[in-house]
Parts: C-alpha cells; structure tokens; sequence
C-alpha cells in the first residue's frame, strides 16, 4: 500500500490534499480525543473525578 498517495476531498468548500498516512493519522487522533473525551464526562458524571 502506498502511504504517501495524495488523497483529495473537499471540505468546507475548499478542495483539500494530503497524504494517505497524515489522513489516517488525523482521523486516528480524533477517534482518540473523542473516546477519550467521554470517558472523562462519563466519569466526571458519576463523580468519581
């Protein structure tokens, strides 16, 4: 598999371009803040924060 293959979508009405590999990291990073975001609201919830 070719990591470094540009990749192009648009978004926001911009047309964008990055490699495969930053996409994958971008999209890896912010499923790991967002789990990691409501762990801390469920825990802050129940009070045990």
């Amino acid at each position: 598999m070719d990591w470094n293959k540009p990749v192009k979508f648009k978004f926001g009405g911009e047309d964008w371009e990055m490699p495969l590999s930053t996409l994958l990291l971008l999209i890896f990073l912010t499923l790991l803040l967002m789990l990691g975001g409501a762990w801390l609201g469920f825990q802050f919830g129940s009070g045990q924060l």
